[in-house]
């Protein structure tokens, strides 16, 4: 069973996050002072959003059915988003970083003990689902039991309060949060796994609890912000303000996305864009880390990376449609 409101959603979200990519790589914040608003925004919000729909995803996908009929496939899963962080972190090693393909520069990402920039999320990615795999039957208990769902839910929020600097292994960082390299945790962010779940469960769309729930989320971020005169709180490794930042817009996201799935017209393009996100992400990193390689210090304002960004999905939409087209004939 598919809803393809998610498909919408993760769409939107591969549209911030190569428009994010693209701002960070080509553009300059002291140039163009209006970019870091947008920056931080997609930020704030693309990740977790992800998370969300990967809860909802499985929750049609995987935990209505036995596990001995889904491990397999949740596993696999996992697999092809660990091999999509290799290829986009290797990626980054060969054209940013401008080190040579040997097995100096490869063992080392193998091995997950370099975890090269702005492909970190896809290993996120892989060890959430893993993660999911993992407390298949726990979760399906807790799903069913609303109020201990919460409970566990925002107890899984005061994991942003331990200490990162006593976490010196990059293989437990990756789970709880480090000051060695920038991550994204999985512990920390499960909540928006589980939420998503719940959400496809008992299949939520818009009550004022969670509207209301979800503005808290963010008040409480936005008051950090007025607190310490507009400085952000920390995202590598994540504060609690953070992590409930984004509550509100991907509400929001979530609600245009299940009012565009009734019309009677179809997105085909951004529902195209949501059932391969992976896909989309891994190519617009390379896409990006090879021009970045070629065109060094081209500077272009945040409409040119606007631009930029439709123009490359639109590529990478066209690839996508010519190796669907080559499974289907085959």
């Amino acid at each position: 069973m598919r809803d393809d409101a998610m498909d919408y959603m993760k769409g939107l979200l591969v549209i911030g996050m190569v428009y994010t990519h693209i701002m960070q790589f080509f553009s300059d914040v002291d140039i163009y002072p209006t970019t870091i608003f947008s920056i931080e925004l997609f930020n704030l919000i693309t990740f977790s959003g992800f998370i969300f729909c990967f809860g909802y995803v499985n929750e049609l996908a995987y935990y209505r059915k036995r596990f001995s009929d889904v491990y397999m496939r949740m596993l696999v899963t996992s697999l092809k988003t660990l091999v999509t962080f290799y290829i986009s972190g290797l990626a980054y090693q060969i054209y940013v970083n401008s080190m040579p393909l040997d097995s100096n520069t490869i063992v080392p990402v193998l091995l997950i003990q370099e975890i090269p920039g702005w492909s970190e999320f896809l290993l996120s990615f892989s060890l959430i689902m893993l993660m999911g795999l993992i407390l298949f039957p726990i979760i399906n208990w807790l799903k069913v039991r609303k109020i201990l769902f919460w409970l566990v839910t925002f107890t899984l929020l005061f994991s942003t309060f331990i200490n990162y600097s006593m976490i010196d292994s990059p293989y437990l960082g990756l789970l709880i949060g480090t000051e060695l390299f920038p991550t994204f945790p999985v512990i920390q962010y499960l909540p928006f796994y589980l939420i998503g779940i719940y959400f496809a469960k008992y299949r939520i769309i818009f009550k004022w609890k969670y509207v209301i729930g979800s503005i808290v989320g963010t008040a409480v971020f936005t008051l950090y912000l007025i607190r310490n005169e507009g400085q952000l709180p920390m995202r590598f490794p994540p504060s609690i303000y953070w992590i409930v930042g984004s509550t509100f817009c991907l509400y929001i996201y979530y609600l245009i996305s299940k009012f565009v799935k009734k019309q009677k017209y179809e997105l085909a393009l951004l529902k195209g864009m949501g059932k391969n996100a992976l896909f989309y992400l891994v190519m617009s990193n390379i896409f990006i880390f090879s021009l970045d390689n070629v065109l060094g210090t081209k500077i272009i304002g945040p409409w040119y990376c606007l631009l930029f960004t439709f123009v490359l999905l639109l590529l990478i939409s066209f690839l996508n449609s010519i190796s669907t087209y080559t499974k289907r004939r085959t």
